[in-house]
This record gives C-alpha cells, structure tokens and sequence, in this order.
C-alpha cells in the first residue's frame, strides 16, 4: 500500500525555497495549481469540448501559459482564477513548486506543465468558468491506488477512484502522476 499523502505543514516544509520552474524550456508550456484546504484537494472536471484533448477529464485548475504571464506560476494563478473565480492568494499562501511535468501524448519537448501547491486556510466560494463543469473538493485520505479503464487507452491504467457526491471520479494520466509526486515527496 503506497504511504499516506503528507500533511500540510510537511508539504510546506518539502516545497520552501524550491526553485521555481523556467518558462522558455519547451515549445509549449502550461501551469497547474494544487489547491489544498485542511487535507482535502480541489479536482475539477473540465467541460466537454471535442476540440479539448482533456475534455471530461478530471484535473487540477491551469492551463497553457499566455503571452502577459511573466513567470509560470502567474499562468497557474491566472488560470485558476479564471477556471473557478477566486485569488488562491488571496484565500493562502503558495507552498512553492512542487515540479514540471511532461506531457506524454506528444513529443516531450512538446509540452511541459509546472505544477505549483497552494495552502488554501479557507475554502472559497467558486464561479465556474464556462471551460469547467464541476468542482470537488476532495479528501486526500479517499485518493487510494486503483486502476480503471478510460476510453483513450486499451488497457486498465493506474488511478485514484474516489467516491464524491455519489459520483466515483476517475483521476488518471497527468493528473495521476502529478499528485504521485505530491504523495512521495520528502524534505529536500
């Protein structure tokens, strides 16, 4: 059975003074925000888009960075803003970053997406952007390792399943690999 998700003042200790991702490192770059409140995590379901790759897709708030943003993490402050109508600064502090992740649907110079933690010490109310369907907030202790089968790839992939709202989220992919490396991370 893979550890427990470490708690937050871990998490802050773990991300302090981590160098923040450069832009500039690959063709096309994206940002995410973990947003954790009291051990919980806030997913969003992404609306359904033919034209969006991620469509349906349950994830973290981000997305591709813009031409005004002068660093990544203003793309993932910026994006989550826009995707769910609050300041994540404003409601907590930025743990720092937790690293950069490659997407695997591409060449990996392709496509590259920081992934920043924020500590959130009160839950905001969230406006969702047309680009986003639902949101959940999501306690870390129901993220356990399962598989299931998803329509993109043939063969059962590794997921978290939990149960929210009488709906059973499938998180996998990226967003799977990113809260992998918020499960193991360890002081540096």
């Amino acid at each position: 059975m893979p550890p427990a998700f470490p708690d937050q003042r871990f998490i802050e200790r773990s991300l302090a003074g981590r160098e923040h991702p450069a832009p500039g490192t690959a063709q096309s770059e994206a940002a995410v925000l973990a947003c954790l409140n009291h051990e919980a995590l806030l997913l969003v379901r992404r609306r359904r888009d033919p034209r969006d790759r991620w469509s349906g897709h349950i994830g973290l708030p981000g997305g591709r960075r813009e031409e005004g943003d002068a660093i990544l993490l203003d793309t993932a402050l910026r994006e989550t803003e826009e995707e769910l109508g609050f300041d994540p600064l404003a409601w907590g502090r930025l743990a720092g970053p937790l690293g950069t992740e490659l997407a695997r649907h591409r060449r990996p110079d392709e496509l590259a997406i920081a992934v920043f933690v924020a500590l959130l010490d009160v839950r905001p109310a969230l406006v969702l952007s047309a680009e986003i369907d639902s949101a959940y907030w999501v306690p870390l202790a129901e993220l356990t390792v399962e598989t299931a089968r998803v329509p993109e790839v043939p063969e059962p992939v590794p997921a978290y399943r939990p149960l929210v709202h009488g709906e059973r989220l499938v998180v996998w992919g990226i967003t799977y690999r990113i809260l992998e490396q918020l499960r193991s991370l360890r002081p540096a």
